[in-house]
């Protein structure tokens, strides 16, 4: 917060440097500020004040935040600057100076591109992709990206690079991403099952390749996505990347990279059991007389309303469920037969599985597992 002389409201707080140079400035931490970029490099007294980077913003030097520059409102050459040249309001778009490139425009490049541009969080022109089919790519256009039939020009052009192909189609495109690759580009991957090394075998070892894993809710813009960094990645890489997926989901977490394939097994393949738990419930409502599209309706409405009493509760959900459930009530009756059953035990088996297939497609080898000491479990004769 900065303390002016006089009272502005919260949304004005950025709009203007005039207020902000009449201010006393008492902190010490940079204040990112933004103004007429020409106008500020041309003006060579500014230079004691302020200091410019790539992106067009400004920000106040430590040592005059801090103090040692008497008062910058009593400066009678910095005054009239501002008069002269008043700022723009600062952007809300926090993805508008990156250029994101998508090589493969398919459902999942889709939802992750167009939940960026729905959550305003960079513009349309800052957006390019390729395919390999002209009416995809003219879908593309109508929403105000640039596109183009070659992969190579896409990687060029971008920033950040999102990988978004069949696995089995990297052999064809990385060598075309390769040869216009530079250290500074970020790529980032949603390739499933596809290990970090298998990029960096191709754009060398000190490239900056982030691995994620999010599920196909993204197309509705309640994703869970996992991701993990090159040992090259700057915590500035990293944040970009949860950005760019918050824009399609509410839950985006880093992990180390070993545990990618357990994600693949809890949210990656997920909404399948989930899927099939409906079913299941809406079968049991119409073999109880209820018509299908109610029974349907009910059970996808129960889903959707309990995942959101334990999104937001931050209760555990055998609480939530011990809230539901009265003594000899229905609900006992119903959850002793999911107990005899094994519910618990095969949803267990069936993410235990999908991570183990997961492991077998991707060929990377688990981390070692420790005991409660820390210590390596040792392999068992």
């Amino acid at each position: 917060q900065i303390k002016t002389r006089r009272r502005l409201k919260p949304t004005a707080a950025a709009c203007t440097l005039e207020v902000i140079m009449f201010a006393r400035l008492r902190t010490a931490a940079p204040r990112r500020l933004r103004t007429n970029a020409a106008a500020v490099r041309d003006h060579t007294d500014l230079g004691r004040v302020l200091s410019y980077d790539s992106h067009s913003i400004y920000t106040v030097k430590p040592e005059i935040a801090g103090g040692d520059f008497p008062n910058p409102a009593l400066d009678p050459r910095v005054i009239p600057f501002f008069k002269e040249h008043p700022p723009v309001q600062a952007s809300r778009r926090p993805l508008e100076h990156v250029k994101i490139g998508f090589v493969g425009w398919g459902s999942m490049a889709q939802a992750i591109s167009l939940g960026l541009l729905r959550e305003e969080a960079t513009f349309p022109e800052q957006i390019m992709v390729s395919g390999r089919r002209q009416q995809v790519l003219a879908e593309a256009e109508k929403e105000g990206m640039a596109s183009s039939m070659s992969n190579k020009a896409v990687a060029e052009w971008a920033d950040i690079v999102v990988v978004a192909v069949k696995p089995q189609m990297l052999d064809k495109v990385m060598p075309e991403l390769a040869s216009v690759w530079c250290k500074d580009k970020l790529l980032v991957s949603v390739c499933a099952g596809v290990p970090i090394d298998s990029f960096l075998q191709s754009l060398g070892k000190d490239a900056k390749v982030v691995r994620t894993m999010p599920n196909t809710p993204c197309m509705v813009g309640e994703a869970a996505t996992a991701y993990a960094g090159s040992d090259h990645c700057l915590e500035q890489d990293l944040e970009i990347t949860e950005k760019m997926f918050a824009a399609v989901g509410k839950a985006t977490h880093k992990v180390p990279e070993h545990l990618m394939n357990a994600v693949t097994g809890v949210s990656g393949s997920g909404p399948a059991y989930i899927y099939m738990l409906i079913q299941a419930m809406s079968d049991a409502g119409v073999h109880s007389g209820l018509p299908r599209d109610i029974s349907l309706s009910l059970a996808t409405q129960t889903v959707i309303g309990a995942a959101k009493m334990v999104q937001t509760s931050g209760k555990h959900p055998m609480v939530l469920k011990e809230a539901v459930t009265s003594p000899a009530g229905t609900t006992i009756a119903g959850v002793k037969v999911l107990e005899e059953a094994g519910l618990n035990a095969a949803l267990m088996k069936a993410v235990h599985a999908a991570k183990s297939r997961a492991e077998e497609l991707s060929q990377v080898k688990p981390a070692p597992r420790r005991g409660r000491s820390g210590a390596r479990r040792l392999p068992r004769k």
